[in-house]
């Protein structure tokens, strides 16, 4: 099975690879897709104890760089490397890493590239993220006697489908993981069915929910929340996929004469489809302008169009809606304004967050619509009843609160592993 394994992911490199010089992804780092590991990197890493921690994009590297933290406390003599896989989740991993870490590129999961990367950085321990399951890398790993663990570890229904086929392939996988730490027992159950030995699955949490407010001031947020923020019902669709703004935008146009006081933040998550959200919005008739560029204009819409800001935009939020649930993109994390108190809103598909999605609506943290129809409706009411705003986001903080903790529990199972 793992000569097959290899063998379709040569052809799938072969397809692929073309593909991702064209499109520009291979900037900034393609030697260590391909496991070549740049001097600097390997000169900040040679003669210390390496951790490395792995996420393949935005959400995941920000658990990446907390758990980093947790760690370089109890290992304060420790050089710590970052990967991740995307250009997104590079971008957010050099904004929140300290600069003596080391950050690069994910290598692909062929035998030569991994076993070249992990002979030059040479790790003492790794960590992946959630659903990283990469054999070739992990076998290799279990060869050279290195504890590898999932952490965070969870698998989507539609995954856990396809994994079942390979699930005698995929327990030898798993088996040669030293530990998989899981968000919660049904996560673990899945595991287990999957091949993994029940002795090395743990329930640790979601570290999803240790997620934590960004110091410091922001001067484009500053200015958004006193101007054109101000005095409006604010609204924020957060990590907006294809789709979604035009049903949106078709909101905003029938809610125009009703509540001209809405203004509605539009934050794809994805920056490069921002020209075709303003086309989207000249064709709805609606006046959408660019955060960096806003004028005195008074738009009705904004489209967020830089990285990181976000989170920040939330806490002046008066509601908020969790975009790639109206479209079957699977949602997204609704922590972030759950801790500034904000009430959430988001459609039917949150199915990567299936569970957290759950206890938000259990305890009434945050309102579940089927279709843009009823998110016009919830919004209006919302915009009429302060009262339920606030017990929806005091719900929400609450519920964070509840659940926080996983990171450290995760890193406590981590540096046992490291003592032991």
């Amino acid at each position: 099975m793992k000569m097959i394994y290899n063998i379709l992911f040569f052809f799938f490199a072969l397809l692929y690879v073309p593909s991702f010089f064209m499109k520009g992804k291979h900037k900034g780092g393609v030697g260590s897709r391909f496991g070549f590991v740049p001097e600097e990197a390997r000169r900040r890493l040679a003669g210390r104890q390496v951790i490395w921690v792995h996420g393949v994009s935005v959400g995941e590297v920000v658990q990446a760089v907390r758990l980093a933290g947790s760690l370089k406390r109890r290992f304060p003599r420790s050089a710590f490397l970052v990967t991740t896989t995307t250009a997104a989740g590079r971008e957010v991993a050099e904004r929140l890493l300290d600069p003596e870490d080391t950050l690069l590129y994910f290598p692909v999961d062929f035998g030569p590239c991994v076993r070249r990367f992990i002979g030059a950085v040479r790790p003492g321990l790794v960590v992946l993220l959630e659903t990283e399951i990469w054999p070739n890398l992990i076998f290799e790993l279990s060869r050279r006697r290195i504890p590898c663990f999932i952490v965070n570890g969870r698998i989507s229904d539609r995954a856990f489908r396809r994994y079942r086929s390979v699930s005698r392939f995929l327990g030898r996988v798993l088996n040669a993981l030293a530990a998989v730490s899981v968000q919660d027992a049904a996560m673990g159950e899945r595991f287990r069915r999957l091949g993994a030995s029940p002795e090395r699955i743990r329930v640790t949490g979601n570290m999803k929910y240790d997620w934590q407010p960004p110091d410091g001031g922001e001067p484009l947020v500053e200015r958004l929340e006193r101007g054109w923020a101000a005095g409006g019902f604010f609204v924020i669709a957060g990590s907006t996929h294809a789709g979604e703004e035009e049903m949106l935008f078709n909101l905003a146009v029938r809610l125009r004469g009703r509540r001209p006081a809405l203004r509605l933040l539009i934050a794809p998550r994805h920056l490069d489809r921002i020209a075709a959200i303003e086309s989207e919005a000249a064709r709805r008739g609606v006046r959408l302008e660019r955060a960096s560029c806003l004028t005195d204009g008074h738009p009705e819409a904004v489209v967020l169009d830089r990285m990181g800001l976000l989170a920040r935009l939330y806490r002046s939020a008066d509601a908020v809606f969790i975009g790639g649930s109206l479209v079957p993109a699977g949602g997204h994390n609704p922590v972030e304004a759950a801790i500034y108190e904000r009430p959430i809103l988001f459609g039917p598909h949150m199915h990567n967050f299936k569970e957290m999605a759950e206890d938000f609506k259990k305890m009434k943290a945050a309102i579940e619509v089927k279709n843009v129809k009823e998110l016009e409706t919830r919004l209006e009411e919302l915009m009429s009843d302060p009262e339920k705003r606030r017990r929806m986001g005091r719900a929400a903080r609450e519920l964070v609160a509840l659940h926080q903790g996983a990171t450290e529990r995760n890193a406590e199972v981590l540096a046992a592993a490291m003592a032991g």
